[in-house]
């Protein structure tokens, strides 16, 4: 019984581990999450000139799609990067630039310093999406590595909704004083983590990679450890390292995401998915809100409507993290798509009743209010977090890399095509065809999802190969 307790107590502590080292490199994530949601409060600073900065309706869409532009330039690299210096260093640079992304922005006097405070934040956003879920997605141990690659979105959301909260009530420049701090912590914090025993391995510095292991699972020899975590660790180890020569003996390059079919269907699901993501309007309610939101006269309005909304993405994300691993990414999927779909109908609906046509709509003005707060929850129970869980899931060693940088691409190119075209369309057609727009993507998503994406629930990473690989057909990978 003795035995038993400790392996239970050692196996508990390294999940402690796990999700220490997890939430760490995830502040990379909270500080670009911040970012994603200081355009709601300081918009409306900048448009009632709350500020010494004076701008335009034209500089104000592009401050807002500026971090999208700086996000399509450094995936890439960073990919490159990650397989050369390791994801630990890369991940401690980028949050070194997001401090000094803040600064800017303290600073700023003009709109074009704003564009490069956030251009920059975009740079590091690009880095942090590349590599974070890598890092994440390499450290877990396979019980829980849905529940950690979760804490992406979680994370995200926790930033955006410390803006949310704090923004409207502090001024231009203290919000940047305050959202400066995290990348702070972040760096006191992370410095002391290991880096991903996967590229430890990669780069045959096999004790280091054996250490780092040791370290996330608990397992380093000791009196009070049990042989059966030390064992179940070394196992680990071998088939890790058994991996990585496997798929490394060929280096990889972009071309062989498309060069076999396996890493097509790979690529396929991903790249999709990811544009899904934010194509369902994520970034522009973010965004936008508070200045679409029909006026509320009451206690909630549309800025304390907007603190709702970042807890629920926050609240959601951390019920769908055990949701992930019980019920799978399919399920979650399938509902966070349809259920997107059906919220920003109803508020396209409303929209084009109340600024499109003469019907008196008064007595519903809480329906925008309602299905706004009901997409924070079906946005983050599925399509909110698992691209990020896919992405890290779905590749070989040797290309995900490559992966992970075409797909932050598409989240990049995604988010700027909405951001930037929001304001343009509702000018010139009306606010409602946005959410038409964003009503069918998730409609799509979901049919996308039911013939396209498989279940990874459990599976290793060679598992998941192994299918991907047997499949006969691009729609083939559907096991129900």
């Amino acid at each position: 019984m003795r035995q038993t307790g400790g392996t239970g107590t050692s196996k508990a502590s390294g999940v402690l581990r796990q999700f220490a080292a997890a939430t760490s490199a995830s502040l990379t994530v909270m500080i670009t999450g911040c970012w994603l949601g200081w355009p709601s409060p300081s918009i409306r600073k900048l448009e009632y000139n709350q500020t010494d900065i004076v701008v335009d309706s034209s500089q104000i869409s592009w401050i807002v799609a500026a971090m999208d532009a700086g996000n399509v330039v450094s995936p890439i690299p960073s990919g490159f990067m990650m397989d050369l210096v390791g994801r630990k260093l890369v991940l401690v640079f980028a949050g070194i630039l997001f401090f000094a992304t803040w600064v800017l922005a303290g600073i700023a006097a003009s709109p074009e310093l704003l564009y490069l405070a956030r251009f920059l934040a975009g740079f590091g956003k690009g880095i942090t999406f590349t590599v974070a879920p890598m890092y994440l997605g390499e450290i877990a141990s396979v019980q829980i590595r849905g529940a950690l690659s979760t804490m992406f979105a979680g994370l995200l959301w926790a930033g955006t909704m410390f803006e949310f909260a704090i923004g409207p009530y502090v001024s231009f420049k203290l919000l940047s004083v305050l959202s400066g701090i995290i990348p702070v912590v972040f760096f006191c914090s992370f410095i002391f983590m290991p880096d991903s025993p996967y590229y430890l391995l990669m780069r045959k510095r096999d004790e280091d990679a054996k250490s780092a292991l040791e370290w996330l699972r608990k397992a380093k020899q000791s009196k009070n450890t049990e042989a059966s975590v030390i064992s179940a660790t070394e196992k680990e180890l071998k088939e890790m390292k058994a991996s990585v020569e496997e798929e490394m003996a060929h280096k990889g390059r972009f071309y062989d995401l498309l060069s076999t079919p396996g890493n097509r269907r790979a690529t396929l699901i991903v790249m999709v998915i990811s544009a899904f993501q934010r194509l369902c309007g994520i970034s522009p309610l973010l965004a936008y809100s508070s200045t679409t939101l029909p006026p509320h006269e009451g206690i909630i309005g549309p800025a304390e409507i907007i603190i709702v909304f970042g807890c629920i993405l926050t609240v959601s994300n951390f019920i769908a993290t055990p949701l992930v691993d019980r019920l799978g990414r399919r399920p979650l999927l399938l509902f966070s798509g349809a259920g997107c779909g059906v919220v920003t109908g109803i508020s396209a609906i409303f929209y084009y009743l109340d600024r499109e046509t003469d019907v008196d709509v008064s007595s519903y003005i809480w329906v925008p209010y309602f299905c706004l707060l009901c997409f924070g929850v079906t946005h983050s129970m599925g399509i909110g977090v698992i691209p990020h869980t896919l992405m890290a899931e779905l590749f070989p060693t040797n290309v995900k890399s490559f992966a992970a940088a075409i797909a932050s691409i598409m989240f990049a190119l995604s988010s700027f095509l909405v951001n930037k075209l929001y304001t343009t369309v509702e000018t010139n057609i009306g606010v409602y065809a946005n959410f038409v727009f964003f009503s069918i993507n998730g409609l799509l998503c979901t049919i996308f999802t039911y013939f396209f994406i498989f279940e990874t629930k459990g599976r290793s990473f060679g598992e998941i190969q192994r299918f991907l690989r047997r499949s006969n057909s691009i729609i083939d990978v559907k096991p129900m």
